[in-house]
């Protein structure tokens, strides 16, 4: 997997983006959750993006909610961004499988691509959210979705309480 610098990582998560397949009104059900998603693209770029939503439909703090990078130079997909809630001790390829036991965050790191390991094995977790709700909106402002209540309707309501952080 070709690498990409800690900065260009970050300005991939962090550029302004919108909407070009929007969410289905109604998620899809697969295997016992939830599941929907978008295509998206940089607003002032070429870069392609898709976000996906998993939540269990048993344990609803089971949820997954992430940013994909889709290079147009044949590389594989880059799973820049990815919010979890509790699901419990997870697989071992990850750095603390304890922080799965709480509302956590993934994010893609250079150190992980250079190690030829999954670009989001880092985990933190992460205290600015306790609910899928507050996820996405932590999620859509770090993604920099432009209109984001279009699609998730009172998305913005708590947008700007996370843009005091």
């Amino acid at each position: 997997m070709s690498v990409m610098s800690q900065d260009e990582i970050e300005r991939l998560i962090h550029c302004p983006k919108v909407v070009t397949e929007p969410p289905r009104r109604e998620p899809a059900t697969e295997r016992g959750n939830s599941r929907n998603g978008a295509r998206l693209k940089a607003k002032d770029g070429d870069e392609e993006f898709s976000m996906f939503v998993r939540i269990n439909d048993s344990f609803n703090e089971n949820f997954s909610i992430g940013l994909v990078f889709h290079p147009r130079d044949g590389r594989p997909d880059i799973q820049l961004l990815r919010c979890n809630g509790p699901h419990g001790p997870h697989v071992e390829s990850y750095d603390d499988p304890i922080t799965h036991t709480e509302y956590h965050v993934h994010l893609a790191t250079a150190q992980a691509m250079e190690a030829g390991e999954a670009p989001e094995r880092h985990a933190e977790v992460n205290r600015q959210y306790a609910s899928y709700e507050e996820a996405l909106r932590y999620f859509l402002f770090e993604i920099k979705l432009v209109d984001p209540d279009r699609y998730f309707p009172g998305a913005s309501q708590l947008l700007l309480i996370a843009g005091d952080r």
